[in-house]
């Protein structure tokens, strides 16, 4: 078999386990509105999805990954960071320590040669506020109902990177209309331009402005496979 033919091979079991690891649908959480997606390619990695977790104290946690680097079949590395999130979730009632307990997972796994880290950005929302904590370069940030963008800090280094490694976590107080965009990967322009997007669709359903941002994306690289998961999420 050439190495292109591998190649596709890999990348047609990455898709595979991508796909069935998507939810079908987002959760309900009490006092917001949900949506979420991830731009699926004939042509694509398998490499991001979005998810939520189930944490200790009935609260849910949602979160993007995505796998950065080649080897495995990056599907191979989203399954084993969303299992180890929804187990460890169990243990746990905020994000404090999570990202840390998953970290040192990965880094047990990675093959010599074939290095490959994931990149989270997960959200638990909890009443008036929205807790933070990102690895890697996921993109979040919350669109006030003014119109003011305030942009999430990442936390430290993609999963499975550092073995050891403390994640800290932010939270930030959330009013009626105020919402929160997080982007699995893209550049620093595209995002600013999809929150920008994101404040013109105020009052749309949730799902609409979900919808609207992928075409979006799609738009802005047209000549390349776009794969990216967003998080919509909007105070009631």
């Amino acid at each position: 078999m050439q190495l292109k033919d591998r190649n596709r091979s890999s990348e047609e079991i990455s898709r595979t386990i991508q796909r069935g690891l998507i939810p079908r649908e987002a959760p309900k959480i009490n006092g917001y509105d949900l949506a979420a997606g991830t731009i699926l390619e004939d042509s694509g990695r398998g490499g991001t999805i979005w998810d939520f977790v189930p944490l200790k104290n009935g609260r849910t946690a949602i979160m993007t990954l995505n796998v950065q680097g080649e080897g495995l079949p990056p599907g191979h590395y989203l399954a084993m960071a969303r299992g180890l999130l929804r187990e460890l979730g169990k243990d746990y009632e905020g994000l404090d320590g999570i990202l840390a307990r998953v970290n040192s997972g990965l880094a047990t796994a990675v093959v010599g040669g074939m290095e490959q880290y994931v990149e989270a950005g997960i959200l638990l929302p909890i009443e008036g506020t929205v807790e933070w904590a990102g690895a890697g370069r996921s993109l979040g940030g919350i669109i006030r109902r003014t119109g003011i963008f305030e942009e999430f800090s990442s936390h430290g280094p993609p999963l499975g990177m550092m073995e050891g490694f403390r994640y800290g976590t932010q939270q930030t107080e959330l009013g009626a209309g105020d919402a929160v965009i997080v982007l699995s990967e893209g550049t620093q322009g595209i995002f600013r331009g999809a929150a920008d997007l994101v404040s013109s669709l105020q009052g749309k359903p949730v799902a609409q402005v979900v919808e609207t941002v992928q075409k979006a994306l799609r738009k802005a690289e047209p000549d390349k496979p776009v794969e990216a998961s967003i998080l919509y999420l909007r105070k009631q």
